[in-house]
């Protein structure tokens, strides 16, 4: 029972933490503020880490709850693809030099 807590518990989190890097992406985006969506996507990167691992832990140990390991792997894709994105479009435009 405790491990299906913990085990939900972790997939709620990185859903939220899906929605609010997203809806905070999209506003620093909107704002120019392109720097910061390279701390989303550093916490991205700790948050697939966490699924990856939870993904290892239950599937090493057999508690029975990796019937929805591909609902776990959606996840992790969507956070590649958040990172990538964040990596690419975090870039900040070179300041141009007056000749």
């Amino acid at each position: 029972m405790l491990a299906e807590i913990f085990y939900w518990g972790l997939i709620f989190i990185n859903i939220a933490w899906i929605a609010i890097s997203r809806y905070f992406s999209i506003f620093y985006f909107a704002r120019k503020e392109n720097g910061n969506l390279w701390a989303f996507g550093f916490f991205n990167v700790l948050s697939f880490i966490v699924l990856a691992l939870l993904i290892v832990v239950y599937h090493t140990w057999g508690w029975g709850i990796t019937q929805y390991s591909n609902f776990v792997y959606l996840l992790m894709a969507i956070l590649a693809v958040m990172t990538v994105l964040q990596a690419f479009l975090g870039k900040e435009p070179k300041p141009q030099t007056a000749n």
